[in-house]
């Protein structure tokens, strides 16, 4: 009898300790298909940033005007990837669309002579994922190449004493001072500039950013709440 009770006992524990090996496995399994959807949300926002690019047949010059549909079209696709990626109940989409869309207007429309030839990912590195239920946050570096056309002028079509006079030119000293006089001097210097030669450069410029997410599980799919990050440019050519 007493034989009987260690056994039945024994097999007790047996079962408890499969049930618990199970559950653990159960569990580590459910923490790597959630990382697995973490990083696939956190990849995908990365690479918007590579979808504001326009094709390359803009992109040649920052004077290159681009069609209105075809900034309503770069609009529309950085809008749609948005939306896969990012929380609406956070409010971070709406964030992030105003942002994307400013920055698509941005190389549409410069400000200055110069516009993004190619922005590209070369590595992502996920240095940590911390997961809490149905919140999760990630640390991750991005290593990325962009490429830029510059139109400057081509000093070596320009006589050097007309050069020389652009180079040290003094609003202040050529007006009364005042204000509108400024405005008015300004505006004929880059009229001046305009009519000369000009050159496209090509810059490339490397950098390591430090990305922080946070994550939460929205309808069953991991959505990005918030996140900031580090900038640390590499060397410029």
């Amino acid at each position: 009898m007493n034989k009987k009770k260690v056994l039945v006992s024994i097999i007790s524990i047996l079962v408890l300790f499969g049930a618990i090996l199970i559950s653990i496995g159960v569990k580590s399994n459910q923490d790597i298909t959630n990382e697995q959807e973490i990083k696939k949300t956190v990849i995908g926002a990365l690479k918007i940033w590579e979808k504001l690019v326009f094709p390359s047949e803009y992109t040649k010059s920052p004077e290159i005007k681009i069609p209105a549909e075809v900034i309503e079209k770069k609009i529309k696709e950085v809008t749609d990837e948005c939306k896969k990626y990012f929380s609406s109940k956070s409010g971070w989409l709406a964030n992030r669309l105003e942002v994307y869309r400013n920055a698509v207007l941005a190389e549409a429309y410069p400000s200055s002579s110069i516009r993004t030839a190619e922005d590209k990912i070369n590595d992502i590195k996920f240095l940590e994922i911390k997961i809490n239920g149905d919140t999760a946050m990630v640390v991750v570096d991005v290593y990325e190449e962009n490429k830029a056309v510059l139109s400057g002028l081509d000093e070596s079509k320009i006589p050097p004493a007309e050069l020389n006079k652009i180079n040290n030119i003094d609003i202040y000293k050529t007006t009364s001072g005042k204000e509108e006089d400024i405005i008015k001097k300004k505006k004929e210097i880059e009229e001046q500039i305009k009519k000369l030669p000009k050159k496209t450069f090509l810059i490339n410029r490397d950098a390591v950013i430090r990305y922080y997410y946070n994550l939460a599980k929205e309808n069953g799919e991991w959505k990005i709440t918030s996140e900031n990050l580090d900038y640390h440019p590499g060397p410029q050519n």
